[in-house]
């Protein structure tokens, strides 16, 4: 079944419409979320060990 814009009342969403404002509002919702302290130290030390291996592979 397909909708057409004939088929929306005046003032009325499409239904994909609501779901996408949805998704927007939560994905921008996310963003604004700070990264975790513990993240950001597992990061730094999975940096630390790939520098580390690349150092040693050079030797």
């Amino acid at each position: 079944m397909t909708i057409s814009h004939q088929d929306i009342r005046p003032g009325s969403m499409p239904p994909n419409a609501s779901i996408s404002r949805k998704l927007r509002e939560f994905y921008d919702a996310v963003q604004e979320e700070g990264i975790p302290d513990r993240f950001l130290d597992l990061l730094e030390k999975l940096e630390d060990a790939e520098r580390n291996a690349k150092s040693v592979k050079v030797k």
